[in-house]
């Protein structure tokens, strides 16, 4: 049946999703909302600069690589490069950007149908004898990029930093959660993967990253928490390293496991007694509707933003001070030894990837 988009007397919409890899969150969020915008009618493609994919391209999703073997290095000829591709598919009634390196490379361009889709809140903490300084030159580098631009934030905590706490004047800014594919997440939740462990573990999903991530937070909260459980830590990334050391460190040799990167973490969650977000910042993190889809208790860290447009109501007596060892300690033994409130999957349709391209499509609506 022909949806009201694709209809005889209807022009077919026709979207770009633009980003420097089709990797990590992003990268998840891009073929998960280029799958339903293609359900819906809309003529999709995906442009990317690195040759980085870790995702399945969706069918009938036009796929185009920036790169093609070459390496530019200046900026000039990535932009003019772009340019070209973007002229070869035109026109398009919407473009969207995905990510910071490829926000600032589409505003470069100035394009009438481009807006920017803000994954994170950028609020990287600074120490030293210059973290005023390097504090006050991100503040006026996100200001610039944001300001006279069409904005699309994924949590409303991001749309008020950038508005009250950035100060950016953008042309519009409107709040789109993240899309998520319920049926698919749970169907990948069901495969057999022969490395999950049978013991009792909670876990946490996330890019090795202790700036952001925090797992040294997390694995020094473990620790005083002192529960039976194993502690899995499911991701892969730049401070690995550091990560080992500091199980050793803590004596958490033959507790924590550090299985890598998977490419069906929903396996790993479903069969988990808790999930535990660490991080010291968001824009909003997939891995917490991912556990809530699969009805497993949360316990996370009320960082700015995301965490607290999840977990509200009961759950919200599970978010845990940023940056406290101690508090999340005490949230991770309280889900785990008293009883969780129910977690109504039904409350999160709001999050649904058809819905989300729906509004999208509205949002597209007039711009060809």
């Amino acid at each position: 049946m022909k949806t009201a988009a694709s209809s005889a007397d209807t022009p077919r919409p026709k979207i770009l999703l633009f980003n420097m890899t089709l990797s990590g969150g992003a990268g998840k969020y891009i073929v998960t909302l280029a799958d339903a915008l293609r359900q819906e009618g809309v003529e999709v493609h995906i442009i990317i600069y690195k040759d980085a994919v870790d995702y399945e391209i969706p069918e009938e999703v036009g796929f185009h690589m920036l790169l093609e073997g070459k390496r530019w290095k200046e900026r000039k000829s990535v932009e003019r490069a772009l340019r070209q591709k973007l002229d070869e598919l035109a026109p398009f009634d919407l473009i969207l950007s995905n990510s910071t390196p490829s926000n600032k490379l589409l505003s470069r361009l100035n394009l009438p149908n481009a807006c920017h889709v803000v994954h994170s809140a950028e609020t990287k903490s600074y120490s030293g004898p210059l973290a005023s300084l390097k504090r006050w030159w991100r503040d006026r580098t996100y200001r610039q990029l944001y300001s006279g631009k069409r904005l699309i934030t994924v949590s409303k905590g991001l749309k008020r930093a950038i508005l009250e706490d950035l100060k950016a004047r953008p042309l519009s800014v409107e709040t789109i959660y993240n899309p998520f594919d319920f049926d698919e997440i749970r169907r990948k939740s069901e495969e057999p993967v022969d490395t999950i462990p049978e013991e009792k573990y909670i876990i946490n999903v996330a890019r090795f990253s202790l700036v952001q991530k925090r797992q040294d937070l997390l694995l020094k909260a473990y620790k005083k928490a002192d529960i039976p459980h194993k502690l899995v830590l499911l991701g892969q990334g730049e401070d690995e390293g550091k990560i080992r050391r500091l199980v050793e460190e803590l004596g958490l040799r033959g507790k924590v496991i550090l299985p890598g990167f998977s490419d069906n973490p929903y396996a790993w969650i479903r069969r988990s007694e808790l999930f535990v977000l660490s991080s010291d910042f968001e824009g909003f993190p997939r891995s917490l509707v991912e556990a809530a889809v699969l009805e497993v208790p949360i316990v996370s860290t009320d960082c700015p933003t995301g965490p607290d447009e999840l977990l509200t109501g009961e759950w919200a007596r599970y978010l845990a001070l940023p940056s406290d060892a101690d508090d999340l300690a005490e949230k991770i033994d309280a889900a785990l030894h008293s009883p969780y409130p129910r977690i109504d999957t039904a409350a999160l349709s709001h999050f649904s990837h058809r819905k989300i391209a729906q509004r999208l499509l509205r949002l597209a609506g007039g711009q060809r």
